[in-house]
């Protein structure tokens, strides 16, 4: 092979490296490119993930809430039932000797 020969197929190794490299810079740039979009999206998912999340969590502490001021008032329903049995119980037991002691009279 002559020097010019060698010198040409230099350069033609030189140019497919090149345009080689423009092709992978070009693979990686669309490649970047889908990873941006990726993350964005990711990042409006979470956005979204922790708005619903802040919503359910006020809902819980709503209902929560409200469960425990139901649980309070059926405690204090639940001892003003047993005070009013106990007194018609009390009332019962001293009615008897009420009426005996009229039926004696």
């Amino acid at each position: 092979m002559s020097a010019q020969e060698l010198a040409d197929n230099s350069l033609i190794d030189t140019w497919a490296l090149v345009r080689n490299l423009f092709s992978r810079e070009e693979y990686h740039l669309q490649q970047i490119a889908r990873l941006e979009r990726s993350l964005a999206n990711a990042g409006h998912r979470n956005h979204q993930d922790r708005t619903a999340y802040n919503s359910l969590h006020q809902q819980y502490e709503s209902l929560y809430q409200a469960y425990t001021d139901l649980q309070a008032e059926h405690e204090r329903l639940k001892q003003e039932l047993a005070t009013l049995q106990r007194q018609c119980c009390h009332k019962q037991d001293h009615s008897p000797n009420v009426e005996s002691a009229q039926a004696g009279a």
